[in-house]
């Protein structure tokens, strides 16, 4: 996949029509991330945010800069969510009716009742993870992505649908799979067509330029040595590279534009209501009578996380989004009007550090306590501005 043709703005990578980078730095924020790199938690890290609309500028620090391009990780289910949706949109999938209709490995009585509802809320009954990429490095094989996509969707449940949470990046290839044999088109020609050529920036891609990319992690005993412009999670590595759990890039910028995408319900991407399904809470009728408060701790709706603590921060309560191993996440809070950026390589060059969540706590704590303060101070505005 090609990074979009839109043409960069210098410095912020086109920030969309109609949103100027405005104002100060929220206070607080640079401290953070210089201290963060001062710590060991990241050699890099690169912070995007936009409160009300107004998009402030990028902040970096260690190796970051503001074209730094970084690995998403686990941020890319949020594109695979829309991608899927958008499918949904068009009459192409369904998002209720059972994927065996099209996948013949989900007719047998076991698997026959999971729907593309059941994968994008971990409901499935699928395990978290799908590891036939190891199998087929310890056999000394190379990678055949067409029999790994047929051994990932051998894949067990583990549970029937509806009756658990549990993470799953399995089930997101599984959408990948499913997308990948409805349309006949391959997956990021799908997420390119469907999403990226429909958000103003260049700033995401599946195919990053090498020289601008912060590395990950050192892997000499899967043969790669310091990965780097290559998706770090195994996976998706073998699966070619942007696939349905991982594999995207971008930089803070980028990425804040389609966060603002997502905070204004996804305009010209997705039907109003297919954003507003994405938008809200799914488990409670998901699970049913399974549904606990505890398991897992916090919301999901489709493809998205609601208010998972302690990273999206005390008054993240309202927030959706989603955090990557790499040490990524996108936070947006629409009654905040805040989309939070921060994207680091916390796992270079080990994943055995510091997993930067106290860190993403910080940064949300500072920014949406000022969104606050900014948001009350609009209202009070308003109402004088009404008053007789």
């Amino acid at each position: 996949m090609r990074a979009s043709h839109h043409s960069p703005v210098p410095g912020e990578l086109n920030p969309g029509p109609g949103a100027p980078v405005s104002g100060a730095p929220v206070p607080g924020v640079q401290a953070l991330l210089e201290q963060a790199v001062t710590d060991g938690v990241a050699p890099a890290l690169s912070c995007a945010l936009a409160l009300g609309g107004r998009q402030l500028p990028v902040l970096c620090a260690g190796a970051g800069r503001t074209d730094t391009f970084f690995d998403l990780a686990s941020v890319t289910k949020l594109f695979t969510t829309v991608t899927a949706l958008a499918l949904v949109d068009s009459g192409t999938l369904e998002l209720d009716a059972p994927i065996s209709a099209h996948l013949a490995d989900y007719r047998s009585a076991a698997k026959s009742a999971v729907t593309l509802r059941h994968l994008l809320t971990h409901t499935s009954g699928l395990p978290s993870e799908w590891r036939g990429w190891h199998a087929a490095l310890s056999q000394g094989r190379g990678f055949d992505r067409y029999a790994l996509v047929e051994d990932l969707l051998a894949t067990e449940l583990e549970s029937a649908p509806g009756i658990r949470f549990e993470y799953s990046c399995a089930g997101f290839n599984t959408i990948m799979a499913l997308a990948e044999q409805v349309t006949g088109t391959a997956w990021a020609s799908l997420v390119q067509q469907h999403l990226l050529d429909k958000l103003p920036t260049s700033g995401i891609t599946g195919c990053p330029p090498l020289e601008q990319c912060a590395p990950t992690e050192f892997q000499p005993q899967l043969g790669r040595g310091l990965v780097q412009g290559v998706v770090h999670d195994e996976a998706a590595w073998s699966l070619g590279g942007l696939s349905g759990n991982a594999g995207l890039f971008a930089t803070a910028a980028g990425l804040r534009t389609f966060g603002e995408a997502l905070r204004n319900g996804l305009p010209g991407i997705l039907s109003p209501a297919l954003a507003a399904q994405m938008w809200r809470s799914q488990l409670p009728e998901m699970l049913g009578s399974h549904f606990s408060l505890d398991n897992p701790g916090f919301g999901h709706g489709l493809g998205v996380r609601i208010n998972q603590q302690p990273w999206m921060g005390t008054l993240g309560t309202h927030a959706r989004g989603h955090g990557g191993f790499t040490g990524t996440s996108l936070l947006v809070d629409k009654s905040l009007g805040a989309v939070i950026v921060l994207l680091s390589n916390r796992v270079s060059p080990s994943r055995d550090g510091n997993d930067a969540t106290s860190l993403r706590k910080a940064v949300s704590d500072v920014v949406l306590a000022e969104a606050g303060t900014a948001a009350a101070g609009s209202l009070v505005a308003e109402q004088q501005r009404k008053a007789p």
